[in-house]
């Protein structure tokens, strides 16, 4: 009997020591679950503030990007267009003196012929101008040329329209053409060579 009883104990103590051991490991994969549910929360609440970190600049108000006076435009910034003025053609010279003119009154198309009072060797072109703008020249006007029958003729602008000029030059006097067609009313004709001399001029 005595033996009996040791080995009921024994078995007794033998199923006590498992009981224990699956205790033991239900409570440590308990303990396991529990770290890593703690661990998973921490890692959604990192990502979380990391999103509304990113979020909290775009919620700020626009700085004025406004440029100031002075500094470089921004990229993005329209420049306001420069209101610039163009230079003036340069100043035609001072009239040093008149022309000698036979007539003063002419009809269009007519010759009249002009002089030059101090006897200087001067081209066969001259500038016919209104006399309400004299800084803007009408029609270049060209003499008659000896031997040369397309004489005298006129046109319009300075000669920069690839139109030949005689190379004739003279102490004068010269004839000249009112160009054809020329509305009637005051001019002033200039020489474009030498001294400048100019003397008013009606067309009638």
């Amino acid at each position: 009997m005595p033996e009996l009883q040791e080995d009921l104990q024994a078995l007794a103590d033998r199923r006590a020591a498992e009981s224990t051991g699956d205790f033991e490991s239900v409570l440590v994969a308990a303990k396991t679950r529990k770290r890593r549910r703690t661990a998973g929360l921490t890692v959604i609440g990192a990502a979380a503030v990391v999103a509304a970190v990113a979020i909290i600049p775009t919620l700020r108000p626009a700085s004025n990007n406004a440029p100031v006076a002075g500094s470089p435009v921004p990229t993005n910034a329209v420049a306001p267009p420069v209101v610039g003025t163009q230079p003036s053609t340069s100043a035609l010279p001072k009239v040093a003196g008149p022309l000698a003119l036979r007539t003063s009154t002419v009809a269009s198309g007519a010759q009249f012929v002009v002089a030059f009072p101090d006897k200087a060797v001067r081209a066969a072109t001259f500038a016919l101008f209104s006399a309400a703008k004299p800084d803007e020249q009408l029609y270049t006007l060209v003499a008659k040329v000896p031997g040369d029958p397309m004489t005298p003729y006129s046109f319009k602008l300075a000669g920069e329209m690839g139109i030949g000029l005689p190379s004739y030059t003279g102490a004068g006097p010269y004839t000249l053409a009112v160009p054809k067609g020329l509305p009637a009313g005051a001019y002033q004709v200039c020489t474009l060579t030498g001294a400048r001399l100019c003397s008013p001029l009606t067309v009638k």
